[in-house]
């Protein structure tokens, strides 16, 4: 195999498997100073003194969403806002101990085998729910409502 050939081939793969997704799925890496005005003052009152790790713009059927990865307060945290300020979600990751047992039993009903790798408190149009990334299992992630109640899993 030629030189370009050893080069050219992995990075084809890559594209053609899809392994670059966030390129795919129209996700777009932008600083926090690019972001909406509207975005940045929601994000600072929100978390306050949170250290930024990253910004995304990605386009949604009904506009453009923003999402901020940050650390605050020792956590980690996803946060997606629309264009105008208004919150859409926020992915804490929090240690399993804080998960609550009704969910903590069900996650152990579910997937016996698995061991979670991070879990993640996430609150959406004001629903909380619970996700999991697992490994050891048949599946690589599932979520859960408040209640314990699988909601998906992939």
């Amino acid at each position: 195999m030629t030189r370009i050939a050893r080069f050219w081939l992995p990075a084809f793969l890559l594209l053609w498997t899809g392994a670059a997704a966030p390129a795919a799925q129209g996700e777009k890496k932008i600083s926090m100073k690019t972001a909406p005005p509207a975005v940045r003052e929601a994000f600072e009152k929100q978390f306050p003194q949170a250290r930024v790790l990253g910004v995304s713009e990605e386009k949604a059927p009904d506009g453009m969403l923003y999402e901020v990865e940050s650390e605050w307060r020792g956590r980690h945290y996803d946060v997606t806002y629309k264009s105008s300020g208004a919150l859409v979600s926020v992915e804490e990751t929090i240690p399993m101990a804080e998960v609550p047992p009704a969910v903590a039993a069900a996650l152990k009903k579910e997937f016996p085998s698995a061991k979670v790798v991070r879990a993640e408190k996430i609150t959406e149009g004001g629903v909380l729910s619970y996700e999991f990334q697992l490994k050891g299992g048949p599946k690589k992630e599932a979520k859960f409502s408040a209640e314990g109640k699988l909601l998906a899993s992939e």
